[in-house]
Order: C-alpha cells, then structure tokens, then sequence
C-alpha cells in the first residue's frame, strides 16, 4: 500500500515540476559566425565536373584493329 502511495506522490509531484520546468523561459540562440561558400564555388564546382565528364567521352577508345 506504501508503495502504491509513493508511486502516486512521485507522480504528482513530478508533473508539478515539469510543468515549472516547461515554463522557465531558455536562453536565445547564440548566433553562427560562420559563412556559407559562395555561390560561385557551386557553380565552378559543376563546371569542373562536367569538364571532366566531357573530357572522358572525348578521349578516343584503344581497340584493337580486329574490332
């Protein structure tokens, strides 16, 4: 019976004190310093990459004569 009364306290106590926990206002945010890239640099990025991709269709195939 002991415990079935601590079980109801703990419970009525502990919603009692989330409920003034959920309401102690939180710090703001502490803003980020840092710098997202340019967007050149994405843009510098795709054209290397297509650069590439041109390049390796371009380059001609090694096949033998027999082919």
């Amino acid at each position: 019976m002991q415990t079935i009364q601590r079980l109801i306290i703990l419970f009525l106590c502990s919603s009692i004190v989330s409920k003034v926990l959920a309401n102690v206002p939180m710090p703001p945010p502490e803003p980020s310093l840092r710098k997202s890239p340019a967007a050149w640099m994405g843009f510098g990025l795709i054209f290397i990459f297509f650069a590439v991709v041109v390049t390796i269709n371009l380059m001609s195939s090694k096949r033998g004569h027999q082919d």
